[in-house]
């Protein structure tokens, strides 16, 4: 599906002048070699991967507890359409390629969708994070979600920094030791939107 039709309006911020090859590069020299892309379901492997190669501390921010997702639920996660959420990868190229990043909201209402992210510890702290979801906000967007909402524990101090970035705090309370989170979506700028695009177009052109 083509989340575009739901709201037309986003298409007069594409011109044929963008340059889409500099929205296919990573976050900053030390990382130019980095894709973010689409999930596909040949990722399924390399996100378990990923997971053994974190350490117990990320893996504990990320699911409050040791706990890794099984290969089934990851499976679920690379089967994310659009209808019910969205997923993106950062992932490094070659002929050895690794997932190191993966961002992706599962939709909770119309307009709200609950988003989760890793990153793997040896690219934590270099814009990972925040790249994928500044393309997983242009998503939601496109597909009229107003809503993002997050798990946090209190000492995740990043996840913390990036939510505030992503948008307006609306709800921000403690319950049984985790924040909720309800952050209201900002307006997303041009260039942003030009990525979403890009993005689209790259999942449209995935080998079934």
């Amino acid at each position: 599906m083509d989340w575009f039709t739901i709201n037309p309006k986003l298409l007069r911020y594409f011109t044929d002048g963008t340059d889409w090859a500099n929205a296919r590069q990573g976050v900053s020299s030390g990382l130019s070699s980095l894709i973010f892309r689409p999930v596909q379901m040949a990722d399924a492997d390399l996100i378990v991967e990923m997971h053994r190669r974190s350490s117990e501390k990320t893996i504990y921010s990320r699911y409050h507890s040791p706990r890794v997702p099984t290969w089934q639920e990851i499976v679920q996660i690379c089967q994310l359409n659009g209808e019910n959420g969205r997923a993106i990868v950062a992932a490094t190229g070659g002929k050895k390629p690794a997932v190191v990043g993966l961002a992706y909201y599962i939709l909770s209402a119309p307009d709200t969708a609950e988003i989760a992210l890793l990153v793997e510890d040896r690219y934590q702290g270099q814009g990972v994070g925040k790249r994928l979801l500044k393309l997983l906000t242009a998503l939601a967007i496109a597909q009229g979600i107003c809503f993002f909402e997050a798990f946090v524990l209190p000492t995740n101090r990043r996840m913390f920094h990036l939510l505030h970035q992503t948008g307006q705090v609306v709800q921000n309370k403690l319950d049984y030791g985790t924040r909720e989170m309800r952050i209201q979506l900002t307006a997303v700028r041009p260039w942003d939107l030009a990525e979403e695009r890009l993005l689209q177009e790259e999942r449209d052109y995935l080998p079934v």
